[in-house]
């Protein structure tokens, strides 16, 4: 299933990268081109690209693209691309995209028929188109082993893959073991940090507390410390007034004697 698989997305790259090729055509004052892939194999899905070109103002009474094959060896239609009623302005253009399927046993090349009529006149193009190779057993063969080798390579890529898978779904294991570990001691660490910041809380409420009461005791302090200098000042004072006065009492008191010895009596004059 798989290498049919495989083996019809082949076949359908290869029409895909086919050479194209165009057919021009040009009646009734239209004009235009059919593109198509100059190859293809059976079972493949082409595309014809139809481009059509207005060189006056004109109306398509009917265009039609005809695509028809040998099925079976006899020829059976395709595709019929039909356009009816459709006006025109000078220098107008438009593209459309036709889409064929080509059957299992179609062989030869494709006939294509391209006619128009317009209010200004009609033709028909004939023409054969591309080319349905018939596959021989020769590019089987090649096909095969090219698919085989193919196949080869993704089996050495897949196994390298699941050998990095193994390897990283350990280290994935051994990462949740250690997540969970991590996890554990985060909640009892974020525990510890609710229980700190509490005991933060009450300790900086205490701080500030005593910080408003050294603040009372300290004005208290400066306080009582200036009324302890002035009574500092007022006793210096005092002793030195204290000082001085007994000094000069008893400085007084050694002067005395000598002033009351040296006092004079009065001598009383002779009688006549």
């Amino acid at each position: 299933m798989m290498f049919g698989m495989t083996w019809l997305l082949s076949l359908s790259s290869a029409a895909e990268a086919s050479q194209i090729s165009t057919v021009s055509f040009m009646y009734g004052y239209i004009g235009g081109s059919l593109e198509f892939h100059e190859e293809a194999y059976p079972t493949s899905t082409i595309t014809y690209n139809l481009t059509v070109v207005a060189y006056l103002d004109v109306t398509i009474y009917n265009l039609t693209v005809k695509i028809s094959g040998l099925v079976k060896e006899k020829w059976q239609g395709l595709h019929t691309e039909q356009i009816i009623s459709y006006s025109m302005s000078e220098d107008e253009n438009f593209t459309r995209s036709i889409i064929v399927t080509l059957p299992h046993d179609t062989s030869g090349r494709l006939h294509c028929i391209i006619e128009a009529s317009t209010d200004k006149g009609f033709g028909k193009t004939v023409f054969y188109a591309t080319h349905v190779r018939t596959i021989m057993y020769d590019e089987l063969t090649d096909l095969y082993y090219e698919l085989l080798a193919n196949y080869s390579t993704l089996q050495a890529d897949h196994n390298q893959l699941l050998t990095s898978y193994v390897a990283l779904n350990t280290t994935h294991s051994s990462l949740v073991s250690e997540y969970g570990s991590i996890q554990t001691n985060y909640d009892l660490l974020n525990s510890s940090y609710d229980s700190l910041m509490a005991s933060y809380d009450s300790l900086t409420f205490n701080y500030d507390s005593l910080q408003e009461d050294y603040a009372y005791v300290k004005t208290k302090y400066d306080t009582s410390l200036g009324e302890l200098n002035i009574v500092r000042i007022l006793m210096y004072v005092f002793t030195v007034t204290t000082v001085v006065f007994v000094a000069t009492t008893l400085y007084l008191k050694k002067k005395a004697p000598y002033v009351v010895l040296r006092k004079e009596t009065a001598i009383k004059p002779d009688k006549e």
